[in-house]
């Protein structure tokens, strides 16, 4: 069996639910094929004892990276999404707790920023191939197949697509429709998409918004083929912007109208959610706990926050609550 020069990585938060996560993982797909996995982290979360734990209980291929953090020189930090309070989204649900969010953006954007702070480790420079994972990704039944194959004809590939349209995207994409009009202009560039070339000869942003977007749960980079179109260009133009701060814009929105705008053939999706083999989230109230450092205590081991999240989540099963 032939296996690619390919790599899986993923960024955690989520203590309680790394093991599952991963244990799923190899059982239902990366037994057969034996990818590295590397697994990057904010903060003190993980201990000595805790890696030595997963490394033997699910597969010496794990390795784990610590990620320093800081933000952009160009920003002050009034400026950063959590202080905008006239968003819906921020006031219900995104309080400057959630700052270790904004450093996962430019975490996930940057897939070829190896080794700078804040991005991927440098291990992952010498691959031609990427995977991105969640730590709440769940594995459900065995795939068959090598979820890489597909990268030989296409520059990017994903579990599944969607595009929904609430108030959430919408202020999660405050100034992006205008960032992108302005490096088309900038750069001379014409969508090769059609659906995006109309978008913008018409200024129709909602047709931007109804894309199919990548899950970015688990999505698949052809990295040698991003580099041999401008995406480092792309991505210098990006990170000076710093919408990910700013208007916490997402990877899944910035790297897909990259993939839109430069690819003919953009996207593979694999359709794993339909085929009933994955889905975004692990059945487990530890899905809906919010990843962060920003406080003095690991919040994924309090045990008062947990019994917070599982009424949660019971009450959500329940359909009691949103």
């Amino acid at each position: 069996m032939k296996k690619y020069n390919a790599a899986v990585y993923l960024l955690s938060g989520r203590v309680n639910l790394l093991e599952k996560c991963l244990s799923n993982f190899f059982k239902n797909w990366n037994n057969k094929y034996q990818y590295p996995v590397f697994v990057h982290y904010f903060g003190n979360i993980y201990s000595k004892n805790f890696i030595k734990k997963i490394r033997k209980n699910v597969s010496p291929l794990i390795q784990f990276r610590k990620v320093k953090t800081k933000l952009p020189r160009n920003l002050k930090e009034k400026d950063l999404f959590y202080n905008k309070k006239n968003l819906r989204y921020v006031r219900e649900a995104f309080s400057k707790k959630r700052l270790d969010y904004l450093h996962g953006e430019r975490f996930w954007v940057n897939l070829t920023s190896y080794g700078k702070t804040g991005c991927l480790c440098k291990d992952l420079k010498k691959y031609d191939y990427l995977m991105r994972i969640d730590d709440d990704s769940g594995f459900l039944k065995k795939i068959n197949y090598d979820l890489f194959d597909k990268l030989k004809k296409y520059p990017f590939a994903t579990g599944y697509t969607w595009n929904t349209y609430n108030y959430t995207h919408k202020d999660t994409r405050v100034e992006l429709w205008n960032f992108y009009k302005n490096y088309l202009k900038k750069f001379k560039y014409t969508p090769k998409n059609k659906i995006l070339k109309k978008a913008v000869k018409e200024n129709d942003e909602y047709k931007m918004h109804k894309l199919p977007w990548s899950a970015g749960n688990i999505n698949l980079y052809n990295i040698k083929l991003f580099l041999k179109h401008p995406w480092k260009e792309y991505l210098k133009h990006l990170n000076k912007v710093s919408g990910d701060y700013q208007y916490r814009w997402g990877d899944i929105e910035t790297i897909g109208l990259f993939a839109y705008t430069h690819f003919s053939k953009p996207i593979y999706d694999h359709n794993l959610k339909q085929k009933g083999l994955y889905t975004n989230k692990i059945e487990s109230h530890y899905s809906t706990m919010v990843p962060s450092t920003y406080l003095k205590f690991n919040l994924h081991n309090s045990k008062v926050l947990s019994f917070y999240h599982w009424i949660k989540h019971i009450l959500r099963r329940m359909k009691l609550i949103r």
